[in-house]
């Protein structure tokens, strides 16, 4: 998968499972926990719909609030070294 499909899926999943703002306001660059756009119970949905764009389990030991801050974090964190 390329990183601009993965970056909008990323995008998708949160405008349409959460409180974000509507898709063409949320951005690469917004502050997904700083804005409370994720709960805690959205993260743990979250990290599974990575996991099946991964095509791989994520250890959850490692993860650090940090990745949450943005798309392009999240990405980062998850996607870059995969694809």
């Amino acid at each position: 998968m390329q990183e601009s499909e993965v970056r909008a899926k990323l995008r998708d999943w949160i405008v349409k499972h959460t409180k974000a703002p509507s898709k063409a306001a949320f951005t690469d660059e917004t502050h997904i926990l700083e804005e409370g756009i994720l709960s805690s119970l959205d993260i743990v949905e979250f990290v599974l719909f990575i996991e099946s764009l991964r095509g791989e389990d994520v250890d959850t030991d490692d993860i650090e609030p940090q990745v949450f801050t943005s798309i392009n974090t999240l990405y980062a964190a998850f996607f870059a070294q995969v694809t």
